[in-house]
């Protein structure tokens, strides 16, 4: 409900926007942060093989960016458009995945690995894919390197020392809910500064923006289920994981590769994208307290 309440603030107060893009940068700490310490206080989960995490890395990273290029090279879009949707397909998983994993019941840890593996690939797979695919964008990527690693080291350096000394920080870090909540701040933010450039896409042109809009939860949505069906033999939380990490991606990554330089409309859909991701946690949440949805959500084992 935050994570809503944020982006609408955003939209109707024009300072809160400009705050939450003020604080852009130290929203990816907090996300990787609130990852790292909600995968680490969460509870035992199956055993991760190496054999599942290179599935999902090569599904994630590879197989749904080339099937969406080539059903893409089919359809009469606009090249720049064309460029934005395959660009959200090219970002890794949200940096607060694990976090939602643990807001949803799902393996927490997994979408860390699959999450963190993605980015840290972030500086090579980008612009490789981006030439392959002729998207003619040019990308800062030794710039946005030195950033990732920095912001993922900090946070990895701080989840670990807060686990180390735990004892001393249990007033603030009970449980995690509360790593969990480091992550809400951070997407809260997110939400804040997308909500500057939603509202000057939906200005300049409202009923494109709708449309981009429709695409952008359409294609969240339906990457969700479509991995959860695909890997449903491996059970509801570990399906339920690949799932959000394949349709839920960091498409403000690309945005700040790309220099803030996107054509209009590769913007107007990356800035439609991140609406799905803040609202998601909600839609399921709400969806699983329906008794007919809930009927076919097999139990966790």
């Amino acid at each position: 409900m935050l994570l809503v309440i944020s982006l609408c603030a955003g939209l109707v107060i024009t300072p809160f926007a400009h705050l939450g893009y003020d604080l852009l940068p130290f929203s990816a700490f907090l996300l990787t942060l609130g990852s790292f310490l909600t995968a680490g206080l969460a509870p035992s989960e199956a055993s991760i093989r190496p054999l599942l995490i290179g599935v999902v890395l090569a599904w994630v990273g590879l197989v749904l960016p080339f099937a969406a290029a080539i059903l893409l090279s089919f359809a009469p879009l606009d090249p720049a458009l064309r460029a934005g949707v395959l660009l959200s397909l090219l970002a890794p998983p949200v940096g607060s995945a694990a976090a939602i994993a643990g807001m949803l019941g799902l393996r927490p840890r997994l979408a860390l690995l699959v999450s963190i593996a993605l980015t840290l690939l972030t500086p090579i797979s980008i612009p490789s894919f981006a030439t392959v695919l002729g998207l003619g964008i040019a990308f800062d990527m030794g710039g946005l390197a030195i950033r990732l690693f920095s912001i993922i080291g900090a946070a990895g350096l701080v989840a670990f020392l807060a686990m180390r000394f735990r004892r001393h920080v249990i007033p603030v870090l009970p449980d995690q809910s509360a790593a969990t909540g480091i992550a809400v701040v951070g997407l809260m933010i997110v939400g804040l500064a997308t909500s500057q450039g939603i509202r000057a896409q939906w200005t300049s042109n409202a009923l494109r923006f709708d449309v981009m809009l429709a695409a952008a939860i359409v294609f969240n949505f339906g990457l969700c289920v479509l991995a959860a069906m695909t890997f449903a033999r491996l059970g509801w939380q570990t399906a339920g994981t690949i799932g959000l990490v394949s349709g839920n991606r960091n498409v403000t990554l690309v945005w700040a590769a790309a220099s803030f330089g996107l054509p209009s409309l590769a913007e107007g859909y990356v800035a439609a994208c991140v609406i799905p991701v803040l609202a998601l946690p909600l839609i399921i949440k709400l969806c699983l307290r329906l008794p007919s949805f809930s009927r076919f959500i097999p139990q966790n084992r």
